[in-house]
């Protein structure tokens, strides 16, 4: 006999049926597509702008980008040595696909024009203004992903990298909030696995990102050598690979958990973060878990579930980690790190799973006290709802509803 999910509420920040997303798109200029004279005048606009920055007036720098170079750069905090993005004044624009000699459209302010070109040399165009080049220059770019019709471009900026430039195209659109959810996604982050799903009422269980230790581990043994020898270039450009790898292994990681929660109809519950890396935990493990980026993977999360119209909830944490998620037994053990013992009910599990399983309980309005039994074979339907008191959205239990498919992938052995 199904057993019926009591009546929760969980209050999230969106409007109901429809929110305003906002992600970046990296697009990387062809520099060696462009002809001698767009590549000069990108060079000399970037290299104007970094001795603007650092303290030097006489420059031939355009003027909006001097007129917005300290909108997001601190005076006070400007290090030496130190290269800073050009920022890109574009309030609005206009990706299309078009015929290589139709007009493009651009943007409401007239200092960037995006457009999507069928020719030989790229998709993609871009115009950057520039104060050597009348009318700025359109350069080719390949983006990361493809960025849709509809659309807008927010604030954007030229940053170099490794001898290469990019364009960090912020970009914004409207989507679809769902109104309902056939299930949830609790989410934990680790010290061996960066991040740990477990899709309730399912119970479909991955882990991601054990590589990311050894990845940091690696690099900090470079990074170890290279100051002994007094390779400071070297150790720079080490730190930025070590990054690229890091966010690259991190990107992938928030695409899964959010597409599978697009998948299910189900919303993401995470942590609130402030026991994880907080605390004294003794030497050994407060290594371990700097060697974990959870803000930045939990921001990434954030983003890409607010681009798909996946509602993200965030819970405290609190013996999360303690309480055994099938009898609410809090008086339990831990063999190692990663295996979970309760004496009560016997369960002997993934101890990150555990985690995600309680963390999930929670983001429905249950106490984790409390059998994961009493959740029956499926999750009420919740829906989305104004709620008068608070005048914000909240979810609401309502009708059974047949539980979504289970899948078995990404389960990993109790270790």
């Amino acid at each position: 006999m199904q057993q019926t999910v009591q009546k929760s509420e969980i209050s999230v920040q969106a409007e109901l049926g429809s929110a305003y997303a906002r992600k970046t798109v990296v697009a990387k200029i062809l520099t060696d597509r462009l002809t001698n004279k767009k590549r000069e005048a990108i060079e000399r606009e970037y290299d104007a702008f970094q001795r603007y920055v650092h303290g030097e007036e006489d420059v031939e720098l355009y003027s909006a980008i001097c007129q917005d170079a300290f909108r997001h750069i601190d005076r006070d905090e400007i290090k030496d040595g130190r290269e800073y993005p050009v920022p890109i004044r574009n309030q609005n624009f206009d990706v299309r696909q078009t015929e290589s000699d139709e007009p493009s459209r651009s943007d409401a302010s007239g200092d960037v024009d995006l457009r999507r070109d069928d020719n030989d040399v790229a998709d993609w165009w871009l115009k950057i203004p520039v104060a050597t080049v009348y009318g700025g220059v359109n350069v080719p770019i390949k983006p990361h992903e493809p960025i849709p019709d509809e659309a807008e471009l927010c604030d954007s900026k030229i940053v170099r990298d490794d001898g290469e430039y990019y364009a960090h195209l912020s970009i914004e659109q409207q989507v679809d909030v769902s109104e309902s959810y056939d299930g949830v996604i609790g989410v934990d982050f680790g010290v061996r696995w960066a991040a740990t799903s477990v899709a309730l009422p399912s119970r479909n269980t991955s882990f991601y990102g054990e590589e990311i230790r050894r990845v940091r581990r690696h690099y900090g043994e470079l990074r170890t050598r290279l100051q002994e020898k007094g390779a400071y270039r070297s150790l720079r450009q080490i730190k930025d690979k070590e990054r690229r790898v890091v966010e690259d292994r991190l990107h992938k990681i928030s695409r899964s958990i959010v597409e599978e929660a697009k998948e299910r109809n189900a919303f993401i519950v995470v942590g609130d973060l402030e026991g994880i890396d907080g605390g004294d935990k003794g030497a050994e493990m407060n290594r371990r878990l700097s060697q974990m980026p959870h803000y930045k993977l939990k921001r990434f999360i954030e983003y890409k579930s607010r681009w798909e119209g996946v509602v993200v909830v965030e819970v405290d944490e609190y013996m999360t980690s303690q309480t055994c998620s099938r009898c609410g037994n809090q008086d339990t053990g831990r063999e190692g790190q990663g295996r979970f013992l309760c004496d009560e009910c016997g369960l002997d599990d993934n101890a990150d799973k555990n985690g995600a399983t309680n963390i999930a309980k929670r983001g429905l309005g249950k106490s984790i006290e409390r059998p994961l039994s009493s959740l029956g074979a499926s999750v009420d339907r919740l829906e989305r709802c104004h709620d008068e008191t608070t005048s914000g959205t909240v979810l609401r239990s309502g009708e059974d509803t047949e539980a979504p498919t289970s899948r078995s992938e990404g389960v990993s052995p109790n270790e």
